[in-house]
């Protein structure tokens, strides 16, 4: 059976962050994983986990010195604040147990790309480095170029060849949404990537809104993972259509 997690930071959004981990877990999610955690401390996330019993499965690092951009891993004049912000994540991983960390690559330009893929791919091992001590691993995700103009990296094909050029330890969050949205059978582009994957994380598209709102064959694609040699967790980042408890029809209750 698949294990679900809620993305908090886009999940019960009609709530305080600090409320949405007992609402997740009276929804029927066995997991948690939060985007940017910064804004509360250690030992209160610590505690309201704790009472929450479940566990954070994924963060991501802080994004960098611009909070529009979409993370910093892949830029060279970036490299101290780039350190500053895994040591952070390190921290934070490991006061919490916390897996898997997103370390967002950022944007490129066509003339600087491939300066920067070579970026990407030596922050992404120094990241292995700095978070294996807390016991966490870094993870590169695939983001669609329509969403996100100009993102480092916008294909499962590229992402392949970066992680196979880096710390071994490094890990694809996959996500199926970011799939359909650059017109792939997700399911296909699951099963092409399964080696590398270490998180999952889904909405339906276009809209990227719940299960059931678009065109995704979710039943599909589920029972693709389901019936493969992934045992991670499935991370619900949608945002809801109205309130998160009214979308939740997809979600099994008995986890």
């Amino acid at each position: 059976m698949l294990k679900f997690s809620a993305n908090l930071s886009m999940l019960f959004r009609e709530l305080p962050l600090l409320a949405r981990f007992d609402a997740a877990r009276r929804s029927g999610f066995a997991a948690v994983e939060i985007q940017l955690p910064y804004e509360h401390s250690t030992p209160t996330l610590r505690e309201t986990l704790a009472n929450a019993g479940m566990p954070l499965v994924l963060i991501n690092a802080p994004m960098g010195p611009d909070p529009r951009a979409p993370g910093m891993a892949c830029r060279r004049e970036h490299a101290a604040q780039f350190r500053d912000a895994i040591e952070r994540a390190a921290d934070y991983a490991g006061a919490l147990g916390v897996p898997c960390v997103n370390v967002l690559a950022g944007r490129a330009g066509a003339e600087e790309h491939t300066d920067c893929v070579r970026q990407l791919e030596e922050h992404l091992t120094l990241a292995a480095e700095l978070l294996a001590p807390a016991g966490a691993r870094p993870l590169l995700e695939v983001i669609n170029p329509i969403d996100v103009p100009g993102y480092c990296v916008s294909s499962f094909e590229l992402a392949c060849e970066v992680l196979g050029r880096c710390d071994r330890r490094v890990g694809l969050q996959f996500d199926i949404y970011h799939a359909a949205r650059l017109g792939l059978d997700p399911r296909r582009a699951f099963e092409a990537t399964r080696p590398a994957i270490a998180h999952i994380q889904f909405a339906d598209c276009p809209g990227r809104h719940e299960p059931g709102t678009g065109t995704v064959p979710f039943a599909e694609i589920f029972a693709a993972i389901e019936s493969s040699a992934y045992a991670g967790w499935v991370g619900a980042e949608y945002h809801p259509l109205e309130t998160t408890a009214a979308g939740l029809h997809w979600l099994p209750r008995a986890q």
